[in-house]
């Protein structure tokens, strides 16, 4: 079993599983790889040429479904791009508060 088939099992909710099988979804992905030549769009903007990976869902599907079968809310990326951008939107969804603190004067 491939990491694919081990995330859509163990990790992927049902709900959406069906949706990536869907003939609608893979139409839509379809177009989008003719559309970016089948390159990762943050690679090309850094002048690198690279093959992509992911489809990717700029607004998530979890965050608005509406966009899901929306052409101009995906994008072409390859591995390391598409994790450094989940991850800069995990954090950023996050909304985590930073509290700076004095340390105790009396103890220094």
């Amino acid at each position: 079993m491939n990491r694919h088939q081990q995330y859509n099992k163990y990790k992927r909710d049902k709900e959406s599983q069906r949706f990536y099988n869907s003939r609608a979804w893979q139409r839509v992905r379809t177009l989008a790889l003719i559309r970016d030549y089948y390159l990762c769009q943050e690679c090309l903007k850094q002048k690198v040429i690279k093959v992509y990976n992911v489809v990717h869902h700029i607004v998530p599907l979890k965050e608005n479904k509406e966009l899901s079968l929306d052409i101009d809310n995906l994008i072409c990326l390859c591995h390391e791009c598409h994790n450094r951008i989940e991850n800069e939107g995990s954090t950023r969804r996050l909304n985590i508060n930073v509290i700076e603190i004095e340390g105790n004067t009396e103890i220094i």
